[in-house]
């Protein structure tokens, strides 16, 4: 048997991340994913540098036509909240940070953000920005700019409710390495980098060549699993998005179906882990 400081220690470790993940995105209640931040719910000074969502204007921009300014108080208090700032919502940055995007140019920079991200108590954030998709959604906050499909809410409201999927996947790592990382850093083909956006509804670009990796494998795990609760936008995506990754990279590369519907209420799960995903996890460890 090999020891723990063996050259297999950095798969081994990749798997067991990846397993837990799978198991929290099953379970959807498990706090297996991190150990609770000392930080949580505080804003540190090391916060306030990393890049923050919808960072490329005033609040007001939130307000929808016609509509007062309830939605545009909701979201400023959201994004100035504590316990927001301290979850680091990669799901939130994706399509709204001008500060993601600038440090996604250097690895450095990048891995800090992650690292941010990939630290905080998952099973406390994930309850937090669950709550704060259902509330926006409330005639007393956005309800009227959902009515209109306002853009900038969509986002919101989208990137809130891919928290836990996007966290799984963005905190994956290859060889002690984030996969997140290593797509950012392929200039020359962002195939790789579009695989994060499928769980806020986006599909995979039909020109995209996705790498036949492990990286690209262990996300599509990741979406395959969270694909079981039909309230999740990656549901509406994944199956296409994986037929076009075996297309690159062969049959049965990635599971290209469905997995059996388990909620779609609230986009919450309340269903234990199932037999199929105990094996699974099995074979990975």
């Amino acid at each position: 048997m090999a020891s723990w400081w063996s050259a297999d220690a950095p798969l081994a470790c990749s798997r067991l991340r990846l397993a837990l993940a799978l198991f929290a995105l099953f379970t959807c209640g498990v706090e297996a994913l991190s150990t609770p931040s000392p930080d949580a719910g505080r804003t540190t000074r090391r916060d306030m540098a990393l890049p923050s969502p919808f960072d490329d204007g005033p609040p007001s921009l939130f307000q929808g036509a016609g509509s007062d300014d309830r939605c545009v108080t909701f979201m400023a208090n959201l994004l100035s909240d504590g316990t927001f700032k301290s979850c680091h919502p990669v799901s939130m940055l994706l399509q709204t940070s001008t500060a993601l995007f600038e440090a996604e140019k250097q690895t450095t920079s990048l891995v800090r953000v992650l690292d941010a991200a990939c630290s905080v108590d998952v099973s406390v954030c994930a309850d937090y920005l669950t709550k704060a998709a259902e509330r926006l959604g409330d005639r007393a906050n956005c309800r009227a700019e959902l009515d209109q499909s306002q853009p900038r809410v969509v986002q919101a409201q989208r990137g809130l409710r891919a928290y836990r999927t996007l966290y799984a996947a963005s905190c994956l790592e290859d060889g002690g390495v984030y996969c997140f990382a290593q797509s950012a850093s392929n200039l020359s083909d962002p195939s790789n980098s579009y695989l994060y956006f499928i769980p806020l509804g986006m599909a995979l670009p039909g020109a995209s060549t996705p790498s036949c990796n492990r990286c690209t494998r262990d996300i599509m795990n990741v979406y395959h699993a969270s694909a079981a609760n039909r309230g999740h936008l990656v549901s509406e995506k994944y199956a296409e998005a994986a037929q076009q990754i075996n297309v690159v990279c062969g049959p049965g590369f990635v599971n290209a179906t469905l997995p059996r519907p388990k909620s779609a209420a609230g986009g919450r799960c309340r269903h234990v882990l199932p037999v199929a995903a105990v094996v699974i996890l099995a074979m990975m460890l």
